[in-house]
């Protein structure tokens, strides 16, 4: 028996459709073939976690395009790249610090954020308090999610130079070609070709003198050179000569006012006229602490407050110790401030058992409570009791 291989074959008596209809049918396929909703790029959903608010998708959507860009521009080396991230650190900016409400919203913006964190910049230690990853913990446990401080602003961006500073240039060195020329042509019969060439210095340097006045500083250091500025073009036009009654000593007095308002606000004191600022002085956090022990008044208190005072303090000192051996206290305002509070728990110690050793025990519970503090402060300070005083009060209370 042979074999042979049978096709379906249509209908012979349905209709035949005509090349119109069936293009428009094969149209209409593609057309849901297209209108089919794509699985979704981004990152899977969180388990139980639910979907994250509207705006807080927004931004998510809107740093990882950012982000996009920056690696495509670094991976091809756009010339853009600069630009781009830019844009990418000010969208991851926006997420930073935006408001978080559910539990969803927590889940999706930790998981953007050590992502980002993970691959972008590299950094495994968040040792500052602006550190994007520090600041991500506070939004997540305490909803802090408030923009960084103006001085802030620049982390993570490029810093514009100040244009006054610019500007001060520019005019000095155009009155210092006319003055060098002055200096050329002293004595000398000027010539038209050097009346013409004064006329020239003379307008350069009253346009960037204009220029220079019509330029607002946006940084302390701008603002203060604007006002050693003025001070020298009131020098160099006024010839006051130190005459009181002169209005160029009265503009000299009103810019040493304003130069000390610009200190005031810059958090320094104005330096004296002619000399040069002093360097800020460094912050000493011991001397700090020891007179913010000294503050803490003793003298009310009885015996039985100093010891549990004493215990108190030793439980803070050995708590802010801890503290302190954190990997993330090595460096930075976040390290000064457990090394702080460690040493002025230690000089408030030193206090209370100074104190303690001073009273005089009315009961058997104060003599104990007096030699158990004198004897777990030397314990923790020299490891074994040296003071042969203390070893006296004790075989004389506690040996029988």
């Amino acid at each position: 028996m042979s074999l042979s291989l049978k096709l379906p074959r249509r209908n012979p008596d349905a209709p035949r459709l005509s090349l119109r209809e069936r293009a428009a049918a094969l149209k209409a396929s593609a057309a849901k073939v297209m209108r089919r909703t794509p699985p979704a790029a981004a990152r899977p959903p969180l388990a139980g976690a639910g979907k994250p608010s509207a705006a807080l998708a927004a931004l998510l959507a809107a740093h990882e395009m950012a982000y996009g860009y920056a690696l495509y521009a670094e991976a091809y080396g756009l010339p853009d790249l600069a630009e781009r991230r830019q844009a990418e650190e000010e969208a991851f900016r926006a997420l930073l610090h935006s408001p978080l409400h559910s539990d969803a919203d927590r889940a999706a913006y930790a998981a953007a954020v050590i992502s980002r964190q993970g691959r972008c910049h590299g950094e495994d230690t968040a040792a500052e308090r602006d550190h994007p990853m520090a600041v991500a913990f506070r939004n997540i446990t305490f909803g802090e999610h408030a923009r960084e401080p103006e001085e802030m602003r620049h982390l993570g961006r490029e810093v514009a130079p100040d244009p006054i500073l610019a500007a001060i240039a520019a005019s000095k060195a155009a009155s210092d070609a006319l003055d060098a020329f002055g200096d050329r042509t002293f004595g000398v019969p000027l010539t038209e070709e050097h009346r013409e060439q004064e006329v020239a210095l003379t307008a350069a340097e009253g346009k960037t003198r204009a220029a220079v006045w019509q330029t607002v500083p946006t940084t302390p250091a701008g603002r203060t050179a604007l006002v050693d500025f003025a001070r020298s073009m009131v020098a160099r036009f006024a010839n006051s000569e130190g005459d009181t009654d002169d209005a160029g000593h009265l503009l000299g007095r009103i810019l040493d006012a304003f130069s000390a308002m610009v200190a005031a606000d810059w958090g320094n004191t104005a330096p004296p006229i002619g000399e040069p600022a002093p360097a800020p002085a460094a912050i000493d956090y011991g001397e700090r602490a020891k007179l913010s022990a000294e503050q803490i008044e003793l003298s009310g208190l009885d015996v039985l407050s100093l010891a549990h005072l004493f215990e108190a303090f030793q439980a803070v000192r050995f708590s802010w110790e801890g503290v302190v051996a954190r990997s993330y206290c090595d460096r930075g305002q976040l390290g000064d401030l457990p090394e702080f509070e460690s040493e002025r728990a230690a000089f408030a110690l030193a206090r209370i058992a100074d104190e303690i050793a001073s009273r005089t025990p009315s009961t058997d519970e104060q003599r104990d409570e007096i030699l158990m503090s004198r004897t777990s402060y030397e314990m923790m300070c020299n490891g074994r009791i040296h003071d042969n005083t203390l070893l006296a009060d004790i075989t004389r209370a506690w040996t029988v």
